[in-house]
């Protein structure tokens, strides 16, 4: 019998929900083959079968949180006996055998009726419960863990919430949270009153109210509560983090891109954006000044050994920052292929993660959406990000005459802490001369 693990998703994920399975007890699977899907704080991701044979046993269903590492299915011959599933703490009452709390069913009790408390476990809670408890006010060490070994995980701290709250489903969850909007007002039509996605989809597809005349308040209007998404969260912490805690400084330079539109029109083996353009000259400007590439350590500045360029991609739900990792080893035509796969793994929910982790420098570009110039928080840990605003036709002076060119503003955000005034200029101007020389 072979067993089926959770995979490491990278350093920083301890645990993920298992959104989907894409099999059943009994249908043959290979290996390679697509099993089950994850959703990690940022992604969903696909994780394939290690092992071919007969799926035997699924150890975790849908919608429960494990920690990485963890059996969540067996795999072996049609008809090879299963083993003891107690090892596994699935499968059977080895959870509650394992554990030395019992909760009272909330669900059995009056909606008055407190969460009763008979002991404390002595399994160990996973982050995401001890941060889901101390938000409800709940003692995760006291709860019965559904989790192997026991282990208290943050489904266990929600079902111990009173039945009064939400109850939806992992796909439908994601949805509202794709959206931006909340689950008030829905109504769930599954099994206990649960929200479904298709209880989501009807209510995303109904026309918004019509808006209210300038100055005035829409009839039966008010504040609207957005719970934060996982994602969201981040942002708030990481962008809040940076802000107070790197001195930001700012560089502006006007870039005119008249060379490279001239070198767009030519070249005719691939299609280079303007974006795939400012990515090459970045890197290869950095390559020149390893101080910019660099970041912050408290008690030194570690300058990077490769080029890892972050590459903000807004999304429904919130910002991600893939990275195009050893950026200065590729091509132009190598950079426009990273920069196309990145992003549709962005918008497609496939990016794992270790693609968003590792940069060593960011870009930001606002340019399509008619932005001419903005400055960007850094994104930690990196010491700078460049803000990208849109081409735009402006007359501008050049040896005493005037012309029409197309000019691009470029905004560096720098931590002083680790890169100077001067150096940001000198970079800057660089990058403004390999753009405009058409240097690719």
């Amino acid at each position: 019998m072979q067993e089926i693990l959770l995979p490491k998703m990278g350093n920083s994920v301890e645990e993920a929900e298992i959104v989907k399975w894409f099999k059943q007890e009994g249908d043959t699977v290979q290996t390679g083959e697509p099993l089950f899907s994850i959703q990690t704080d940022k992604a969903e991701v696909e994780c394939e079968s290690t092992a071919s044979g007969v799926l035997r046993k699924i150890l975790m269903p849908e919608g429960v949180e494990v920690p990485v590492l963890t059996v969540i299915a067996l795999v072996g011959a049609a008809d090879e006996p299963l083993p003891d599933l107690s090892q596994y703490g699935a499968g059977g009452s080895a959870t509650a055998a394992q554990s030395e709390a019992t909760v009272v069913s909330v669900a059995s009790a009056p909606q008055s009726a407190p969460v009763t408390l008979i002991s404390a476990s002595k399994a160990p809670v996973s982050p995401r419960a001890r941060k889901a408890a101390a938000a409800r006010g709940i003692n995760a060490s006291a709860l019965a863990g559904s989790g192997a070994g026991g282990r208290i995980l943050e489904a266990d701290v929600l079902a111990a919430v009173p039945a009064a709250s939400v109850k939806i489903t992992p796909t439908a969850k994601r949805m509202l949270e794709n959206a931006g909007a909340s689950a008030d007002g829905i109504t769930g039509t599954g099994i206990g009153g649960k929200i479904t996605k298709s209880d989501v989809g009807q209510a995303l597809e109904k026309p918004a109210a019509s808006p209210a005349k300038e100055g005035t308040v829409a009839e039966g209007g008010g504040p609207r509560r957005v719970p934060l998404t996982p994602m969201r969260r981040i942002i708030a912490e990481r962008m809040s983090a940076s802000k107070y805690s790197a001195p930001h400084y700012y560089v502006t330079v006007e870039v005119d891109m008249k060379g490279a539109k001239a070198f767009r029109a030519r070249n005719k083996a691939f299609k280079a954006s303007f974006n795939d353009l400012v990515l090459f000259a970045v890197a290869k400007a950095l390559r020149e000044f390893p101080n910019v590439n660099a970041r912050w350590l408290g008690d030194a500045i570690e300058q990077g050994g490769d080029v890892n360029l972050g590459m903000a991609v807004a999304l429904p739900a919130g910002l991600m920052v893939p990275v195009i990792w050893q950026a200065q080893l590729l091509s132009l035509e190598g950079m426009c292929a990273a920069s196309k796969a990145l992003a549709e793994k962005a918008q497609t929910g496939k990016l794992l993660p270790d693609d968003y982790q590792g940069n060593t420098f960011t870009v930001s570009n606002l340019g399509a959406y008619g932005v001419d110039h903005f400055t960007a928080i850094i994104n930690q840990p990196d010491s700078a990000i460049l803000a990208i605003g849109q081409i735009k036709d402006r007359v501008v002076v050049i040896d005493g005459g005037i012309h029409i060119r197309p000019i691009m503003k470029l905004t560096l955000s720098s931590d002083h802490r680790v890169v100077d005034g001067a150096v940001a200029a000198q970079f800057m101007g660089r990058l403004k001369a390999i753009l405009e020389e058409a240097a690719f």
